[in-house]
């Protein structure tokens, strides 16, 4: 089997690389940088701003998996139209000629459940509730993220095709910046913490579950769909804090909370229904934050 990758070096293509790695699966991998800790049998740099990719090696992929994308962390200000044309044209493009091409095997794009906007109500979203969401968003990110699935919702191929919502996916080699090595680094160097208000509900799921997922899919014999992927934790941001600390031994304050202001606050309540990709494939998330966090 060969496995194609687009993207090198984010915390999902880097998971599925290694996990690749470990099944003794063949893989091909396409960004900027040299991809980190993994091995591979190709490696093409590419800028996807700049240059046009070479389908020639692609159309002898068994699986194709476009990782590539932008604007997810809101400290590196990337532009907008870096992040409409790798979250929205790109892929458009690629899934466009590869039907041209008639590649047979499967290809694999992401969505995000910030595509469901801003939400009080404390309720799962389907694929189709997604879909037809009219809800406010407030960035670039979730506004191309929801262009994408639009566009997939009614794209027919050759191929076999997988959209995946994700919720937020974690795992020890994500961005410093992020909301759990944050807290367990500053912990650890004895920083000040300041969160949002905390009361903002999450579905997470860690990074290597994906890959499992994904192949299991694949094995399953999966049809073509958009398909959420459901954390197997739901948290509040405090209730994901408290458990850091709680690991770490530290004693939580209350007066952490409330001295940051996140653009996402707006979106209270982010929860995905899974239950259909879960009856098809038959897979149960199992890992838990508190496992992980050694891990950082």
């Amino acid at each position: 089997m060969l496995v194609s990758i687009l993207g090198s070096n984010g915390l999902l293509s880097n998971s599925i690389a290694k996990f690749c790695n470990n099944k003794n699966i063949e893989i091909n991998i396409y960004g900027r940088s040299e991809p980190l800790g993994v091995t591979y049998s190709k490696f093409k740099q590419i800028d996807f701003m700049k240059n046009e990719i070479d389908y020639t090696d692609l159309l002898k992929s068994d699986l194709i998996i476009y990782a590539a994308g932008a604007g997810i962390q809101s400290n590196l200000n990337e532009q907008s139209d870096l992040i409409h044309f790798l979250n929205v044209d790109l892929p458009i493009i690629i899934l466009k000629k590869l039907n041209e091409l008639k590649f047979l095997s499967h290809f694999i794009t992401f969505g995000s459940y910030f595509e469901i906007g801003i939400n009080k109500k404390n309720i799962l979203f389907t694929e189709d509730m997604i879909l037809s969401s009219t809800n406010e968003v407030l960035n670039d990110y979730s506004v191309t993220k929801r262009l994408l699935s639009s566009f997939l919702s009614s794209f027919k191929s050759s191929f076999i095709n997988y959209h995946y919502i994700l919720p937020t996916i974690y795992g020890e080699n994500e961005s410093n910046h992020r909301l759990i090595p944050y807290t367990i680094n500053s912990l650890k160097n004895n920083e000040k913490l300041n969160f949002t208000s905390g009361n903002q509900v999450r579905q997470y799921i860690y990074v290597d579950e994906i890959s499992s997922i994904i192949f299991k899919s694949i094995n399953s014999k999966l049809k073509s769909g958009i398909y959420n992927i459901a954390g197997n934790e739901t948290l509040t941001v405090k209730e994901l804090v408290n458990i850091i600390y709680a690991k770490l031994g530290v004693i939580l304050s209350d007066d952490v909370f409330g001295k940051a202001k996140r653009l996402d606050s707006g979106m209270l309540n982010l929860q995905l229904d899974g239950s259909l990709l879960s009856q098809e494939i038959d897979f149960v998330s199992s890992v838990k934050i508190s496992d992980i966090i050694d891990k950082y």
